[in-house]
């Protein structure tokens, strides 16, 4: 069974799916596996050599023959327009998202297969996941700029770009602890549990919120906090969290929305209209309030972020392609093929 790690296209994307300890898991497990050159991947080149993996030049895998499985993070290229070896990355395309079609026709037109890593899931429940880091950078971005702003220093609002480590935010974070008070929605799930850490690491005092205390919201005490972190993501209506009349009341002055969904229907905060950036990581809304809703969140910490997603994705990686998971993602991928041709 033949694997090949690309290199990713995305200039700003430096995590993997795999990291050099789990590729030489694979190795060990009998999968032949051959590593692109990348300028940007968090891990070098060096490291997955000396696991023994073969380095090989980045765009190898438009070549690959038909057999090899190409392995990565994010979406690809445009080129080529036929694609017709198995792909397992993150496509964004089952939900019909702009341009889905056009995508989905590249495998069809060469006879590939795609194993999107959102569809990975057993019982339901996806087997790899970014949650606890989205989270965990989310509230600490926050916090962040709202203990500077108070103590008259400078902080990120001027642009951020990715950690070497995490290490380097908790010190930041220590620096500057206060004693503010914080609210995280979601507090049970992966992104809500990292939200928590990183605010208690900043000294918040941190209410956490969930099904429970949602299901009848306490709007007046939810305003009640400096801070609000919001990690659910909404399918359905059923939840408001903060609307444009809510602003500048009560203590709530920073928001950071990692759920990030500003375009649904169902969004919980319909305060602004897309999502923040890097270069401008925060949004003045009105009444001194401000929210920061970066999409991409993990990839400011590429390192942390690799090592718990690879560690979650080894389990099925190394039963690929059989199993719930992989039966999982090709019946959504054949899904959305027919979708595609009606």
């Amino acid at each position: 069974m033949k694997f090949i790690l690309r290199s990713e296209a995305r200039p700003t994307e430096r995590r993997t799916p795999l990291t050099p300890k789990n590729a030489k898991a694979m190795l060990e497990a009998g999968f032949e596996l051959s590593v692109e050159h990348s300028p940007r991947r968090i891990f070098s080149d060096a490291d997955y050599a000396a696991v023994g993996c073969e380095i090989i030049p980045e765009g190898s895998w438009q070549t690959a023959s038909k057999s090899t499985t190409i392995l990565g993070l994010k979406e690809l290229p445009e080129a080529p327009a036929a694609l017709r070896s198995p792909f397992i990355h993150f496509a964004h395309l089952y939900k019909e998202q702009s341009g889905w079609e056009a995508e989905i026709s590249r495998f069809t037109r060469g006879g590939g297969q795609l194993y999107d890593l959102e569809y990975l899931t057993v019982n339901l429940r996806r087997v790899a996941a970014f949650g606890y880091w989205a989270g965990w950078m989310g509230a600490a971005l926050a916090a962040w700029r709202q203990l500077a702003q108070a103590q008259g220093k400078a902080g990120p609002e001027g642009g951020v770009s990715s950690f070497a480590s995490r290490a380097e935010v908790e010190d930041i974070l220590r620096g500057l602890a206060g004693d503010k008070t914080a609210i995280v929605i979601g507090a049970k799930g992966r992104s809500g549990q990292g939200a928590t850490e990183a605010l208690k690491l900043a000294g918040y005092t941190v209410t956490e919120w969930d099904i429970e205390e949602t299901r009848n919201l306490d709007r007046d005490a939810l305003l009640n906090h400096d801070l609000m972190v919001n990690c659910v993501l909404m399918t359905g209506p059923g939840l408001m969290l903060v609307r444009p009349k809510d602003l500048g009341q009560g203590k709530l002055r920073m928001i950071s929305d990692v759920s990030c969904d500003p375009f649904s229907d169902f969004n919980p905060l319909p305060i602004y209209s897309a999502p923040s950036t890097w270069e401008a990581p925060f949004e003045a809304l009105k009444d001194g309030v401000e929210i920061t809703s970066i999409d991409n969140l993990p990839s400011l910490l590429p390192r942390e972020a690799s090592e718990d997603f690879s560690d979650q994705l080894l389990p099925t990686l190394l039963a690929y392609p059989d199993g719930e998971a992989w039966q999982a993602a090709q019946a959504s991928f054949e899904d959305s093929v027919k979708r595609a041709n009606d």
